[in-house]
């Protein structure tokens, strides 16, 4: 089949896919727009009317061509090896631009991305990369990351994060969100790689007591396995474990910039449809002026706040919309925690998010939670606890100490506390902790902040801190016996990292 390729308005996208995937497909017409619709349907919707597309086809897709040659090739039903790839522009282009030097970064500036539509119809969406921008969503926080993609034999690059939807026999949700998770760390990180469907299977097959494929789905346990195999130290949280902590823990990775497998399901209900999901989590909405009171402090720390008179606010814990991947949906989904299928039929209303898998550097040895009761204890009762009438909001997140110092070298913050901290040794991921008043906070500024190390998990002795940077005092670890020491130097409102999350205004 030679090569061809079609430039259409949105539109004209539907009318002009039903053609191309016909023909390519060697599909009968008539069927193709309602399994279209039914595939692709909340796709085209979402997607911004102003866009255009340029459709190639036919298209050598590396994700669906090691499903074919793993399954598809093996059934006695014919299946194209070849897919089609659609790219997404946001202003019109021509193909002229495509052959002329003059127009290239015009290209780039317009591209958002490609999505691919498999032969495997009615799920015809494949695997894609598709910037935020290209939808008609509300601004955003989230884990972004670059690829570059080849469209009419020219290189481009798309900012976003890796989608593709189940096809319902190599690979269910699970097995998707385990790819996704791959192609975004693999992609960004040098530790890791992208891995392709039968490499997920063939991480599985040593515990798996029944045929993997057709997929019957995967465990949140065995979801966790297959990423500890691929480089990470997984920590699995149980909502039932942690009640009310359970969508702090949640905020405080997603602000870290971690995407968060969620597992969801309804199996604790008396009428449960016995649903059963997968999804990731990859961002949030940026709210500003929600303050709630921490509430999951221990008694003997309520008693001092209550005693010396200190409020303390928790941003981590707000209800806000998070960022979901999630394989049944386009890319990019607002919904909150408490409820994650609102824009499910109405026999997922029992459906809730009940576990979280966290994918951690291996060497993350203090985790979320206990990073966060150090660091409470330590201001509430430590060797320099906060100030009596304190009242202060604390934002607590996970950050690589390289990416922390970039910004702080570049930060307004005092230069004596600046350097203090740019010259401290640290492991490759830290925890901070900021803290500001109400009318800092919402003005982007912090007043004080407190680091620890994230490979640290022994918390006797004060062992974790860093350094810390409070209310007119420096406190760190010094002289050859490593005695926690706190100087007084005057500290001014300062802005330096807020979290890991790209807001697609500033990409």
């Amino acid at each position: 089949m030679l090569f061809k390729f079609y430039i259409t308005a949105h539109n004209e996208l539907t009318e002009v896919l039903v053609s191309v995937i016909g023909e390519t497909f060697n599909l009968d017409k008539a069927l193709i727009p309602a399994q279209l619709e039914k595939s692709l349907g909340k796709l085209i919707q979402q997607l911004k009317s102003t866009n255009y597309y340029l459709i190639e086809s036919p298209y050598v897709d590396r994700i669906y061509r090691d499903s074919y040659y793993l399954y598809y090739s093996s059934k006695y039903g014919s299946y194209n090896r070849d897919c089609i790839k659609v790219s997404i522009f946001d202003t019109e282009i021509s193909s002229s631009y495509f052959r002329d030097n003059a127009t290239i970064e015009k290209l780039q500036e317009a591209y958002r991305g490609f999505f691919i539509i498999r032969p495997t119809e009615p799920a015809f969406l494949g695997r894609n990369h598709i910037a935020p921008k290209a939808f008609e969503v509300s601004n955003f926080g989230y884990c972004p990351v670059n690829i570059n993609s080849t469209v009419n034999g020219v290189k481009l690059e798309v900012s976003g994060f890796p989608h593709a939807s189940q096809d319902g026999e190599t690979h269910s949700c699970a097995e998707t969100t385990i790819w996704a998770i791959m192609e975004y760390f693999g992609t960004k990180y040098p530790d890791y790689k992208p891995v392709k469907p039968s490499a997920i299977h063939d991480l599985l097959r040593q515990m798996a007591y029944e045929r993997q494929i057709p997929s019957n789905g995967l465990s949140v346990y065995q979801i966790s396995y297959a990423l500890k195999e691929l480089g990470f130290g997984c920590k699995v949280y149980a909502k039932s474990a942690y009640k009310e902590g359970f969508e702090i823990l949640l905020d405080m990775y997603i602000s870290s910039g971690i995407p968060v497998v969620a597992g969801l399901d309804d199996f604790d209900i008396e009428d449960s449809n016995n649903i059963g999901h997968a999804v990731l989590i990859i961002g949030k909405k940026q709210v500003n002026g929600e303050f709630n009171v921490f509430k999951t402090l221990k008694q003997h720390q309520l008693d001092t706040l209550r005693t010396k008179q200190i409020t303390l606010f928790d941003l981590n814990d707000t209800s806000v919309d998070y960022v979901f991947i999630d394989d049944n949906h386009p890319p990019y989904q607002l919904a909150t925690i408490k409820s994650p299928v609102n824009h499910y039929p109405a026999f997922w209303k029992n459906v809730q998010i009940k576990h979280l898998i966290v994918p951690l550097y291996p060497k993350i040895y203090l985790e979320a939670v206990e990073a966060r009761n150090f660091a409470l204890e330590y201001l509430i009762n430590g060797p320099f606890p906060l100030e009596s009438y304190s009242t202060l909001c604390l934002n607590c997140f996970l950050a690589s100490s390289r990416t922390f110092k970039h910004k702080l070298a570049l930060s307004n913050m005092e230069e004596n506390l600046r350097e203090i901290i740019l010259e401290k040794p640290m492991p490759k991921f830290i925890w901070v902790l900021e803290m500001g008043s109400k009318e800092e906070i919402n003005s982007d500024q912090r007043s004080g902040l407190l680091i620890l190390d994230a490979t640290e998990p022994n918390i006797a002795d004060n062992k974790p801190i860093i350094v810390g940077a409070y209310q007119n005092n420096v406190v760190f670890f010094s002289g050859v016996n490593e005695v926690l020491t706190k100087l007084s130097l005057p500290l001014h409102p300062f802005k330096v990292f807020l979290n890991n999350l790209t807001n697609i205004e500033n990409e």
